[in-house]
């Protein structure tokens, strides 16, 4: 038995349910599962505090078992992989933690020391083991690293016929400026007056703080079409098909990205993509990755043009792209790692 366990869920006030479609943690967590489960191995989510409100409705293939709190589950028998955040739970082997974001503002390294303690430590890129390593004071090869994937929809969703027209820009990043929203903005100016692109934003992100700021901007914006947040992989997917070129300008002082899976997610569907040249992003590139100097709107809007003179992948290449940083890949290391094992952190 491997559990994810949904630590959010018991970290966070309030508590989050695993939803699809929220973001790149959800998408691994359930991709992982089914993946296991494909394989034959059994497994199962577990979360804390939400009773039958935790996810499973939305995703009814995948186990859920839910617990009042953390001292009401038990020994927890099996491969146990906490999902982010430092969680005491009583487990027969030692417990793996999936650190999927860095250190958060306002946690210290006391914080993580502490409770990561006892536990193996993984990490979705290798960027990112660097990244706590150099925080804990570990070797960063002490520090396993299983990468997220692309979801099959991504490589498998038809693109539509599309007649001449402008290249098509999304954004589909959370609306805060950690994403590089505003990076985006201002590399806007570069295009006044050049009907020879289209950009669209997604509102995603709304249950963030910084999203009711950027929002209204983003509705206002003359050269940008807002459009509703995407609900499931599938969904994006038939987004994604339509567009030319997805942009991730994060910014570096604000969010280094630990890995970016929508970046691999835009390249099985055949976007080019244009990210900031930070974190784990190159470490997506799938064959349609075009880097650019973060924090730059000069850059990033270069690097717009240098992509949409290339176009979309044609077929051969994107078949070439959706052989990447596939679930069956990130299993295989998942296993890897519970098999052999990082070091304990003492």
């Amino acid at each position: 038995m491997i559990s994810h366990v949904w630590t959010p869920s018991s970290f966070w006030t309030p508590p989050l349910p695993l939803l699809p479609g929220s973001g790149g943690t959800e998408t691994f967590t359930l991709g992982q599962c089914r993946e296991l489960t494909r394989r034959g191995i059994d497994n199962q989510v577990v979360t804390f505090r939400l009773g039958a409100q935790d996810g499973r409705a939305r995703a009814s293939d995948v186990r859920f078992t839910g617990y009042p709190t953390p001292d009401d589950a038990g020994l927890l028998e099996g491969e146990v992989v906490l999902a982010t955040e430092p969680l005491r739970l009583s487990t027969v082997r030692v417990p793996h933690v999936m650190m999927h974001n860095l250190p958060l503002v306002g946690r210290d390294l006391a914080f993580y020391r502490e409770g990561y303690a006892g536990h193996r430590l993984l990490a979705p890129s290798c960027a990112a083991a660097r990244g706590w390593g150099a925080f804990l004071g570990l070797d960063p090869g002490g520090i396993g690293v299983v990468h997220p994937f692309a979801g099959v929809e991504f490589a498998t969703e038809p693109e539509p016929e599309r007649g001449s027209g402008p290249v098509r820009v999304l954004f589909a990043g959370r609306l805060g400026p950690e994403k590089g929203v505003y990076t985006l903005f201002e590399a806007l100016h570069s295009f006044a007056g050049d009907g020879d692109f289209a950009f669209t934003v997604v509102l995603a992100g709304g249950q963030d703080a910084a999203y009711a700021l950027a929002e209204p901007l983003v509705r206002a914006h003359p050269m940008i079409e807002a459009v509703a947040p995407r609900t499931s992989a599938r969904e994006m997917a038939r987004l994604l098909v339509t567009q030319d070129v997805l942009v991730m300008p994060s910014h570096s002082a604000l969010w280094v990205e630990p890995f970016g899976t929508l970046s691999a997610e835009a390249q099985h569907a055949g976007c080019r993509v244009v990210a900031s040249d930070l974190g784990g992003l190159p470490e997506s590139d799938c064959g349609g990755l075009v880097l650019c100097r973060p924090d730059d709107p000069l850059a990033l809007a270069r690097a717009i043009r240098r992509a949409g003179a290339l176009g979309r992948l044609t077929p051969a290449p994107r078949r070439a792209a959706a052989r990447h940083r596939t679930v069956a890949h990130s299993v295989d290391e998942l296993l890897t790692a519970l098999n052999g094992g990082p070091p304990v952190l003492g």
